[in-house]
Formats: C-alpha cells, structure tokens, sequence
C-alpha cells in the first residue's frame, strides 16, 4: 500500500515556486504588531498630555489631582512605548535578539498592568477599560510571539560538531 505523501513532497505547479526564507511572514507580522502597540501607547499618552491646560505656570497645572492623574497616565506608557520601539529596531537588526526584547517588553507591561490593576481601586494611574486593552495586547502578542510562526524569529541554532 502506498503511503499519501506528505505536503513538501507534492509537486507544485510551474507558477508557483516554494519559498525558501525562513522568516515567512514573521518579522513583518511581529513588526507590524509592535509598531501598532508602540502607537497606541503614545497616542494615548499624548491624548492625555492634550488633556491638560498648560496656559499657566506649570507647576500650578501639575498641582491639581486632575491634571497629575492625567499626566501620571501619560508618563507611565512612555518608557513601554521606547521599550516596544528599540524592541522593533532589534527585531529588523537582529530577530533572536528583538524576539527576547519583545518577549520582556512584554512580560513588564503585563507585570505593571496586573500591579496596578490589583492596587488601583480608585483608578487614579488608568482608567479600567484601557488597562484591559493595554493587558489584552500584550497578551496576544505573547501568544503569537510563542506560536511556531512567531518563534521562526529565533531562528536555528547552530550545532557544534565533534570531529
């Protein structure tokens, strides 16, 4: 009996030719989902810096609660935003390397999620709806940074031979 050949066996017509890169869509895909977690993050950081009145002296602005809860919410994103850039420049200069700094951009913006989601009952550092959009983001980017596409970044290591 003859076995059903498996998918890299079966003949392929003329006009289709194989691809042989090994990143395939990955680094584009990581990129991309990077590039949009960076812009949120600033977007929202700078939505809430245009929230507040600098037409005076700025130190009596900073004073009131209002505008130090709106500037404390914009504050803390920042460093996350830089993190998730210089992760993408790794990642297009060196994709194990970008894969481990994504991967720890990551895990420190759900680390920071979780503690203020779990200490901020007044809501003063976030406001629960974009906590849950910054979390569910660095989730799914987790979750596909760890499937077998996202994990092509790493690459393959090279065996030492003993001869």
């Amino acid at each position: 009996m003859k076995e059903a050949p498996v998918p890299q066996q079966i003949p392929l017509p003329a006009f289709i030719k194989r691809s042989h890169n090994r990143f395939r869509w990955s680094l584009g895909i990581t990129v991309f989902v990077l590039l949009g977690q960076v812009v949120f993050f600033v977007g929202v950081a700078a939505y809430n810096l245009s929230l507040i009145d600098w037409s005076g002296d700025r130190a009596v602005a900073l004073a009131s609660p209002e505008t130090a809860i709106l500037f404390e919410q914009a504050i803390v994103l920042l460093p996350f935003a830089g993190l998730g850039f210089i992760s993408i420049i790794a990642c297009l200069l060196r994709p194990r390397l970008g894969w481990h700094m994504a991967m720890l951009a990551q895990s420190g913006i759900l680390l920071i999620a979780l503690q203020v989601y779990l200490s901020d009952r007044n809501n003063v550092l976030t406001q629960r709806p974009l906590l849950y959009l910054y979390m569910l983001g660095a989730i799914l980017i987790v979750v596909f940074m760890n499937s077998p596409e996202g994990r092509l970044l790493l690459g393959q290591r090279r065996r030492k031979h003993n001869t």
